[in-house]
């Protein structure tokens, strides 16, 4: 009887092992996502019209990062001037760099309060409710009207 009760428990600890593997590995992050399928993702769900695809010297202009020093990032700036939409996707090469890019965002959008406040309040509210999103060696950031949308969608596509 008591070996029997041994055996009951210890099936059972091996079953709610099993269980929570196969639920924790459904959750995972595909960290070998390409940034070019999550821009498709993002732009099925979300139109990125009102902004225009930037490169290694707009990432450089408007956050100072060295495309480099990155394993990929893919960015897309307002068509104009008097627009706060964007939208910065980073991949970073070792996750000691996240702190040091969140701290980047979180200048870029002070640095574009300091600049639209007093005329610009449309802009600042935007600027105010950005959306950042930080999964494993991926981050996300989105000043949009659209922003949340653009989070989930960026969210759904890199997990397995």
């Amino acid at each position: 009887m008591i070996i029997l009760k041994k055996k009951l428990k210890v099936s059972l600890m091996i079953l709610v092992v099993m269980f929570s593997m196969i639920f924790m590995s459904g959750c995972g992050i595909n960290q070998n996502k390409k940034l070019e399928d999550i821009e498709k993702d993002i732009s099925s769900k979300v139109s990125l019209d009102k902004m225009e695809k930037g490169n290694s010297k707009t990432l450089k202009r408007y956050y100072g990062l060295n495309s480099n020093d990155l394993d990929g990032f893919i960015l897309y700036t307002p068509k104009s001037t008097m627009d706060v939409d964007e939208m910065l996707i980073v991949k970073v090469k070792d996750e000691s760099q996240v702190q040091f890019i969140e701290d980047v965002i979180d200048s870029r959008v002070n640095k574009q309060l300091e600049s639209f406040s007093g005329y610009g309040p449309k802009q600042c509210e935007l600027l105010d409710n950005y959306e950042l999103k930080v999964k494993g060696k991926y981050i996300f950031f989105a000043v949009s009207p659209k922003a949340e949308e653009m989070k989930e969608a960026f969210k759904e596509s890199i997990v397995k």
